[in-house]
């Protein structure tokens, strides 16, 4: 599936009625070739090390590359095909869930907005993340149970999966320019801790209030302010994951008022605490 010298130093596997998960971990990895063809639905969440540059194409067209670092999740539905190269880190470890495409079938006859799942590679998505990693716990586990809490978290990834393919098909029109975008979410993520006003984002713009965050809602789906306190939850997240830092600190560098703060949105967000998140991430 992605060709490379590397060495695997571990593998693990669960099989359940309809998904099968493996956890594998590398080293001495290179530039690696990437040819995906997908019978069934694929699920990839990079747990360690992160993919930095490369080349992806899906079913022959290329797109572009976005970088994949660790907790970067990648969706391939049955029938297409994911293929390219990619480098980065020398060790790295993912997590890899199949899903048999019966599954979702059965599932579908119960949503009503049910469609076409879209490809995505490298996209972030802190729900989603979680459920992934909660299927890799139920490796540790051998009972009668495990395949029923397994089917309840791939049907909330295939539920949010759903709603993702819904938002992103969307046709807006106008928006802002590429280059302004650029600029404004720079400015967001260079002060996640002290994020400027909306105002302050339109006078940069050369735009009014209201023109501007209708047009950055055109541009990215929701709002500025939804904007940024969905990046500076991915900020916490990532240090949640990556350092020790007590949750204290990661919540005044992410840009929350207190741990308490952090605490309350995390736990809307994912049903974990920011604890519960190290420890899930860590096991």
């Amino acid at each position: 599936m992605k060709k490379s010298q590397g060495e695997i130093i571990l593998h693990r596997q669960g099989l359940w009625s309809n998904a099968r998960a493996d956890v594998v971990r590398r080293r001495g990895l290179g530039r690696q070739t990437i040819d995906v063809v997908a019978d069934d639905h694929l699920i990839f969440l990079n747990i360690r090390g992160a993919a930095k540059s490369g080349e992806n194409y899906l079913d022959g067209r290329k797109v572009d590359f976005t970088p994949r670092p660790d907790g970067s999740l990648v969706y391939i539905p049955p029938g297409c095909r994911w293929s390219g190269w990619d480098e980065g880190d020398a060790e790295g470890c993912y997590l890899m869930i199949t899903v048999a495409r019966e599954f979702f079938a059965d599932l579908s006859t119960r949503l009503t907005v049910a469609g076409t799942l879209r490809p995505e590679i490298g996209f972030k998505d802190l729900p989603i993340q979680c459920l992934a990693r909660q299927i890799a716990g139920e490796l540790s586990h051998d009972d009668s149970i495990r395949d029923l809490i397994v089917e309840g978290h791939l049907a909330a990834i295939f539920g949010l999966l759903q709603r993702r393919s819904h938002t992103s098909g969307r046709v807006s029109r106008g928006g802002l320019s590429p280059g302004v975008l650029k600029r404004v979410i720079e400015r967001i993520e260079a002060y996640i801790d002290r994020p400027p006003s909306v105002r302050a984002l339109a006078h940069e713009a050369g735009m009014t209030y209201e023109h501007f965050s209708r047009a950055f809602k055109q541009s990215q789906g929701s709002t500025p302010y939804g904007f940024y306190n969905q990046r500076r939850l991915e900020r916490a997240t990532d240090l949640l994951r990556t350092t020790t830092m007590s949750v204290t600190e990661v919540a005044i560098v992410s840009g929350y008022s207190s741990g308490s703060h952090l605490s309350t949105r995390f736990r809307r967000e994912t049903g974990f605490s920011p604890a519960e998140y190290r420890a899930l991430w860590r096991e």
